[in-house]
């Protein structure tokens, strides 16, 4: 199973996360919550199934290296939720874009780093399966 772990920032600017991958930790970056709303929140938290397929987003972003990507289906009211190669919220439109750290851009505001050369590691760990199941889940503290 694939797990991601969330942090919604407070001025609803981005979701962070961390992807892990059988021990392999990946940086995310999605649009803020904002009800599950198209091409303009992240996805609700949940269990569903991770599926590869053609994908001309992934294709595109990933300077051509990759054909095929990875969907997040069985989302409600969602479809074509891809993981791909992206900096800044304004690099998706409710995707989940993966890089290996966070950082902030004085211009864009948060983003994740060095995306196309970790999407290549990401696209690498996936590869021994046509499907997998990502839990999604915000990482929220517990205090006794």
């Amino acid at each position: 199973m694939i797990e991601l772990r969330r942090a919604y920032l407070p001025d609803d600017s981005a979701t962070l996360g961390i992807l892990t991958v059988e021990g392999v930790e990946f940086h995310t970056l999605e649009l803020p919550w904002m009800g599950n709303a198209r091409r303009y929140s992240c996805i609700p938290e949940g269990r569903y199934t991770l599926r590869r397929r053609p994908s001309k987003v992934v294709y595109a972003t990933s300077r051509g290296r990759w054909q095929d990507g990875w969907e997040v289906t069985d989302v409600p009211d969602r479809d074509h939720i891809m993981a791909h190669v992206g900096n800044w919220p304004k690099d998706t439109e409710g995707c989940i874009l993966i890089g290996d750290q966070f950082s902030w851009d004085r211009h864009n505001g948060p983003m994740v780093t060095n995306s196309l050369r970790t999407f290549d590691t990401f696209m690498k760990a996936l590869l021994k399966r046509d499907e997998w199941e990502i839990h999604i889940f915000c990482n929220t503290a517990e205090y006794p």
